[in-house]
């Protein structure tokens, strides 16, 4: 899908939590409630896609029995990208809501302070059509923390996304590792960050609270809490009025006339998809640091390194 700040590009970060014990191999997810709607796990640190792929096999036989499921995981290992999971929902032609972070992690200041109290904690959507769905991930931060920690030495970010130790606008990545530290922005910036720390607020209380994984005690980074809920349009104004609906929005915007510059509207997760197709068809496209780094690991662990193309 072409989010060059995962997938593979974790793959070193997510070894080294294995050999530092933050990431268990093995293990069993433990149940800390359940209903016919519902699902409540203790992960224990086991691999995130793992557990999430785990989770969704349970909500979409549950959906059998009824309309709207609901999970909450706590102590997962970082599960990647949202859009990931979201996909196998919209193609189901589900509705699908997400919101995930990590209670370890601290790197954004709630709108008014200079101080990290919370990170980019992302909110993420699966909006079924009649063809593709849209799949919606974003951060609540202006920038997620994975961008930020790929600029390279001294690049400057396109925008005021970040604040510097005294709660002031920055392009510069490297307040970020300044004592006192610098933090994220809220979505909306300097003007309407409000906005962004109430949509914060919101994966605090759905991804957090309701898994029981949440800040009040402190927890070593790398172990996510997870909210998800998926919804069969059938059982309320009926699948086909919901796709007709859904398809007839996004129509309208993806026809809307561009703006002056503008190549025009591109619906979320449209060029996750048509990227998807590409490089499953084509091969997947790595980065030269990444390839090194999997060169690396792969002669580490004495593994055979991917088959390489030009």
């Amino acid at each position: 899908m072409a989010h060059r700040t995962h997938g593979l590009a974790m793959l070193p970060l997510y070894l080294q939590r294995i050999e530092a014990g933050l990431i268990k191999p093995v293990g069993d997810i433990a149940v800390v409630n359940e209903t016919p709607a519902t699902l409540s796990w203790q992960a224990h640190r086991l691999p995130g896609p793992f557990v999430m792929n785990e989770a969704l096999t349970v909500l979409f036989e549950k959906l059998r029995t009824s309309p709207v499921v609901t999970a909450t995981i706590a102590n997962c290992s970082h599960i990647g990208s949202l859009q990931t999971y979201l996909h196998a929902v919209g193609e189901r032609k589900l509705l699908g809501l997400m919101m995930v972070t990590d209670p370890g992690a601290v790197s954004v200041a709630p709108f008014g302070a200079a101080e990290a109290v919370l990170t980019s904690n992302p909110i993420a959507a699966a909006i079924p059509t009649q063809g593709d769905p849209i799949l919606v991930d974003q951060s609540t931060s202006l920038v997620s923390n994975a961008r930020v920690q790929s600029a390279a030495p001294g690049e400057l970010l396109p925008g005021e996304w970040l604040l510097d130790a005294q709660g002031r606008p920055s392009r510069d990545p490297s307040v970020l590792l300044q004592s006192p530290s610098g933090t994220l922005m809220p979505l909306g910036g300097s003007d309407f960050g409000y906005q962004g720390f109430g949509f914060m607020l919101m994966c605090e209380a759905f991804a957090l609270a309701l898994s029981g994984h949440g800040r009040r005690e402190p927890k070593t980074r790398g172990a996510q809490g997870v909210f998800l809920q998926l919804i069969d349009p059938a059982a309320f104004a009926g699948a086909e009025e919901t796709l007709a609906e859904t398809s007839y929005i996004a129509d309208r915007c993806v026809g809307a006339r561009p703006a002056e510059g503008s190549a025009g509207v591109r619906l979320p997760g449209q060029r996750a998809l048509s990227e998807m197709r590409r490089q499953l068809r084509d091969g997947l496209e790595i980065s030269p640091p990444v390839w090194e780094r999997l060169l690396a690991i792969s002669t580490r662990f004495g593994v055979p390194p991917p088959s390489e193309r030009e």
